[in-house]
């Protein structure tokens, strides 16, 4: 939906749109925009939340789930009372995206790093949910048709630790493997490979990314619903474990033992979040949402649903499987005696999808038909979901950046939509790819981005107001003339606040405690990532293994 004019407003630093000039109308109703936030903060991440339990306990990362919960919220109300305050967006009454933004409150400098950070965090989100997607998919069509194929660019020999002698289809240009049953070894391993998965992700992802959000509704709310169904099989399928059976007790440990090659911390900062890196999408949500959806209702709601479900897959998913869940950080598992040859699992999914795993943990669901295929089906519907949910959003946001910082419709097209599955090309069956990936960018783009940056913006925002402009604000609000007009609220909706004058903060004490909260989001970003290389630099990496 594009309308043929628009108005610009001017200021010294930016243009906010007042018409139609790119992206869609302002239609997006609460439950649609729900979905569209849960479906960007669960996204490809779910299936290997239960990897962070087995790898470091259930205290750190319960904590950090939640402290990162509130902080991700408390971040997007600032970045949105500092949006509606731009002159000319009133009420969100225009259009402005992202880097424009902060382009407005801490000029050209500050935009330019906005505009790294905000295609790194992005098009890192966009990469990660591409590599996880096509290897699914790829595992899908191997259970359909026994294998999948696919293009070798790289064809170079290949020999695993369990397999004699080297892989032959480690030197095909083209070539077939079947990707539930790399034991011996897979043969992709460190290859760049344009699988069959791959393009038909690929074809499904690029005529979506040419739309606008709101037109992406429809697949939002149907992806959610799909994604649901997911999910309460896997929840089934985890309980039904062995695991669930043979224990007495909470089996999962406060702290792992540090002793151990497979505990670590240091991949739950990173993990969680990925997870809740989805502050860069909300000037786009906002821009297209109906005048009446309150921001404040819809993302506490959404934040905290989606913590819930955090806690329930990833805790029955580690209670049920952590011998065999490679933990995010160490790339490594307990295993089980008698079952060396088995490799470490980089999700859940990667249980229901071995042979070996599922008969193990599962022997009920195994040896039975029906149980058996619904769970595969539910395991290969899931990357298609998460596809249509997360990877088109985050290109569509991309290129409504680009757009309205000057570039033309098909370079932001090239550059927001078909870039990230070039560059995922070589990274799709690296070992150990996915999970270093989503610890590194979202402790270097994420934070920067969904943190920092919103916490900077409410701190400039409170400088620069003046104490009578807030004063006569805060009177207005809590006398209720600024709502007080039913027609105004139908045009504008209600006035949005991140911390409500009702609760009488100061100015004052508003910048004092987004300054600390940038200074605190700095450091824990900073001692992630040290965690992480520490950890990371330990670690051995066999191309063979990837996939298990």
């Amino acid at each position: 939906m594009v309308a043929s004019s628009s108005n610009q407003i001017q200021d010294d630093n930016i243009s906010v749109t007042t018409g139609d000039a790119f992206g869609g109308g302002k239609t997006i109703s609460m439950m649609a925009g729900i979905c569209l936030l849960v479906n960007n903060i669960t996204g490809p991440g779910v299936p290997s939340i239960a990897n962070m339990f087995a790898e470091s306990g259930w205290v750190f990362p319960t904590i950090t789930f939640i402290i990162v919960c509130v902080l991700s919220s408390i971040s997007t109300g600032m970045y949105c009372e500092a949006m509606r305050m731009i002159p000319g967006n009133e009420h969100f009454r225009g259009r402005i995206e992202y880097t424009s933004i902060v382009k407005h409150y801490f000029g050209s400098r500050m935009f330019k790093a906005s505009q790294i950070g905000l295609n790194g965090a992005l098009q890192s989100l966009n990469i990660i949910s591409v590599i996880q997607s096509v290897q699914v998919m790829d595992q899908a069509i191997s259970a359909i048709w026994g294998k999948s194929c696919g293009f070798n660019l790289t064809p170079f020999s290949l020999s695993g630790e369990t397999y004699n002698g080297t892989m032959p289809e480690s030197t095909h240009f083209w070539t077939c493997i079947d990707a539930n049953d790399t034991g011996d070894g897979n043969a992709w391993g460190c290859h760049c490979i344009i699988s069959v998965g791959f393009i038909i992700c690929i074809l499904i992802t690029i005529p979506i990314g040419r739309w606008n959000l709101d037109d992406n509704m429809v697949i939002q709310v149907g992806a959610f619903i799909l994604t649901i169904l997911c999910w309460v099989v896997w929840f089934i399928a985890s309980c039904w474990s062995e695991n669930f059976h043979s224990y007495n007790d909470w089996q999962i440990p406060a702290v792992t033992d540090s002793s151990y090659d497979y505990s670590s911390q240091a991949g739950v900062l990173g993990t969680i979040l990925f997870n809740f890196g989805f502050v860069t999408t909300i000037p786009s949500w906002v821009n297209e949402k109906q005048p009446q959806v309150n921001i404040n209702n819809s993302v506490w709601i959404s934040t905290w649903l989606c913590n819930l479900i955090f806690f329930w897959l990833g805790i029955s998913g580690c209670m049920a499987f952590q011998q065999f869940l490679a933990g995010p950080a160490t790339n490594n598992c307990a295993g089980v005696d008698g079952m060396s040859d088995v490799s470490c699992g980089q999700s859940i999914l990667s249980i229901f999808t071995s042979p070996d795993l599922l008969k193990f943990y599962l022997p009920g669901i195994h040896n039975s038909g029906a149980a058996n295929f619904i769970v595969q089906l539910s395991v290969y519907l899931f990357p298609i979901a998460a596809v249509l949910s997360s990877i088109p959003v985050f290109s569509i946001v991309v290129k409504y950046n680009c757009i309205e910082n000057g570039w033309n419709q098909s370079f932001s097209f090239l550059w927001g939509v078909v870039f990230p599955w070039v560059i995922s090309i070589p990274l799709l069956y690296q070992p150990g790819a996915l999970n270093q990936f989503i610890s590194y960018t979202s402790l270097i783009f994420v934070s920067f981005t969904d943190f920092i940056v919103p916490f900077l913006l409410y701190f400039r925002l409170q400088r620069d107001n003046t104490e009578e402009t807030i004063q006569e604000d805060n009177e207005a609000l809590i006398s209720g003339d600024l709502e007080e007009d039913p027609e105004d609220y139908l045009t504008y909706g209600n006035i949005h606040w991140a911390l409500s004058p009702k609760l009488g903060f100061s100015r004052k004490a508003k910048s004092i405690t987004a300054i600390v909260l940038v200074v605190v989001m700095a450091a824990v970003a900073v001692a992630g990532t040290v965690t992480s290389i520490q950890t990371s630099a330990t670690n051995t990496w066999d191309c063979a293994n990837v996939g298990n």
